[in-house]
C-alpha cells in the first residue's frame, strides 16, 4: 500500500450539524496565502484605497514608491473617484511633469502640506519611502500640523514615530516598527488601515500667561468630536478617520466561530470579512495550562472584576472559571495540552476575559478532488462530537477553501473544527 502523503495545511471548518459554512474572503488575490496583514489588505482593497495588479495578485512585499504613497493618501482623504480626477495645473516638482502618472496626487499632497520634496526641488516619485515618511503623511491626513508638531527639522523622525506609535498606527505589525526601512505594500495597508481606526485631530488656540506677564498663544491638537454623524467605527463621540471619510464602512464587534473576539467589516452593506481582534490577545499557549499561570498572567484584580468565558472548539465549557484562576492552582485543565492552541483575550472596555482552546484533528481525503463539482470529501478522525472516535464525513467546497485541487485520495490533512450547533 503506498504511503499516504501528509499535508500540514490546516483547514478551518465550521460544523453546524452536518453542514460546512465558511465565509469566503472578500478579496481572492492569487497570492493571498503570502499576505500577512489580511484584515488590512481586505479592508483597504474593498474601499479601493489600494488594489491588486491586473494579473490578479497583490504582491504584499513589493516596495511602495513615493508616488504610489501619494495616491494612497489622496484615495484616503478624497475617495478613489474624486482622487482619480486630480490633475496638476503646473509641475509640482521639477522631476514630476504634469503628465506624470502620479502628478495629480503629488500636487494635491504638496498643496495641502501632507508631503514634501527634497531640497534640490525634486520629489523622486519612483523612489521607495521610509516608514517615518509614510507615517508623517498619514499623520497629516489625520489633521496633525507638521510645523506645530515638530515633523520638520532635525528631530522630525523621532517626533513622527512617537506620535504615530502613541495613536496605534503600527498596531498589529510583526516585530518593532523600523522607521528607516522602506515600506512595502502590505505594511502600507496596515498603517493606512490603522489610520481609518484612528481619531482625527483639530487645533484650538491656548493662551498662556507667563509669570512676567507675557501672553503666549499656542496651537494645541485635540480629538475631533463626532456629533453629527453615525458612529460606524467606535462609539466614543469622537471622529475616527473612517467616520469622516468612509461613511459606508462599518466595523461591528463580534466573535469568530471559535468564540474569539473579532471585528466584522462591511462596506456598502456588503461583507468584507470577520477577523480575530488580536490586539486584545494577552497570551497564547500550545501546552497544558493551569490556574496559576493564568493568575500570574492576568492578575487577581482583573480576574475578580471581569467576566470569564471559556470556549473549546466553539462551544462554551465550564472547566475554567474565575474561581479556578488562583495562585495555588496547579491543576492542568483537561481541555488544554500539547498541540492544543489556547489563546487568552482581555477586553478592558467590556471587562471580559475570553479563553479559547482550539484542537487540531487529522482528516483523510476519501476521493480525488472533484473538478466538476469543485469539491473535496474528507473523513475527520476523532471529531469533537464523536466521543467513540468514529469519523465524520465532510464535503468541502472550493467556494470556501483555497487550494483543494491539490489533494488526492488517501492524503491526510489537519483541520480545526468549530462546532456552532
Amino acid at each position: 500500500k503506498p504511503m499516504k502523503k501528509f499535508l500540514s495545511l490546516v483547514l478551518a471548518l465550521v460544523m453546524t450539524m452536518s453542514l460546512v459554512t465558511v465565509s469566503a474572503g472578500a478579496k481572492d488575490f492569487t497570492d493571498s496565502s503570502k499576505i500577512t496583514y489580511s484584515e488590512a489588505v481586505d479592508v483597504m482593497s474593498a474601499v479601493k484605497v489600494i488594489d491588486g495588479y491586473a494579473e490578479g495578485d497583490f504582491r504584499p512585499t513589493a516596495t511602495l514608491t513615493r508616488g504610489a504613497a501619494a495616491k494612497i493618501i489622496c484615495n484616503l482623504i478624497l475617495g478613489p473617484t474624486t482622487a482619480s480626477a486630480l490633475v496638476a495645473d503646473a509641475a509640482p516638482y521639477k522631476d514630476v511633469p504634469t503628465n506624470h502618472t502620479f502628478a495629480g496626487y503629488i500636487a494635491y499632497c504638496q498643496k495641502t502640506g501632507i508631503i514634501s520634496g527634497y531640497a534640490d526641488g525634486t520629489f523622486k516619485p519612483a523612489n521607495s519611502l521610509t516608514g517615518y515618511a509614510f507615517m508623517k503623511m498619514l499623520l497629516g491626513a489625520l489633521g496633525y500640523d507638521a510645523a506645530n508638531e515638530g515633523y520638520t527639522g532635525a528631530n522630525w523622525s523621532i517626533n513622527v514615530a512617537k506620535q504615530a506609535i502613541s495613536i496605534g498606527l503600527n498596531d498589529g505589525l510583526n516585530g518593532e516598527f523600523n522607521g528607516v526601512k522602506a515600506v512595502n505594500r502590505e505594511e502600507a495597508c496596515l498603517y493606512a488601515f490603522n489610520t481609518l481606526n484612528a481619531t482625527m485631530v483639530e487645533y484650538t488656540n491656548q493662551t498662556i500667561v507667563i509669570a512676567n506677564g507675557t501672553v503666549k498663544t499656542d496651537k494645541v491638537a485635540k480629538d475631533m468630536e463626532n456629533n453629527a454623524r453615525t458612529e460606524t467605527i467606535k462609539d466614543d463621540n469622537k471622529m475616527q478617520f473612517a467616520e469622516k471619510y468612509f461613511t459606508n464602512l462599518e466595523k461591528e464587534p463580534t466573535a469568530d466561530d471559535f468564540g474569539r473576539p473579532a471585528n466584522k467589516w462591511t462596506y456598502k452593506n456588503t461583507d468584507i470579512g470577520t477577523y480575530v481582534d488580536y490586539s486584545l490577545m494577552v497570551a497564547e499557549y500550545t501546552t497544558a495550562i493551569d490556574g496559576k499561570e493564568l493568575y500570574e498572567k492576568l492578575g487577581s484584580s482583573i480576574i475578580k472584576e471581569y467576566d470569564v468565558t471559556y470556549y473549546v472548539d466553539g462551544q462554551v465549557n465550564t472547566t475554567i472559571k474565575a474561581s479556578n484562576m488562583i495562585k495555588a492552582n496547579t491543576i492542568d485543565y483537561e481541555k488544554t495540552g500539547k498541540g492544543v492552541l489556547t489563546q487568552v483575550f482581555v477586553d478592558d472596555d467590556a471587562k471580559e476575559i475570553t479563553i479559547v482552546s482550539i484542537n487540531t484533528f487529522a482528516a483523510e481525503v476519501t476521493a480525488d478532488y472533484n473538478s466538476k463539482k469543485e469539491t473535496l470529501s474528507i473523513d475527520i478522525k476523532d471529531a469533537p462530537k464523536n466521543e467513540k472516535g468514529y469519523q465524520v464525513t465532510e464535503t468541502l467546497s472550493s467556494d470556501d477553501f483555497d487550494g483543494l485541487d491539490k489533494y488526492k485520495d488517501g492524503d491526510v490533512v489537519l483541520v480545526t473544527v468549530a462546532e456552532t450547533s
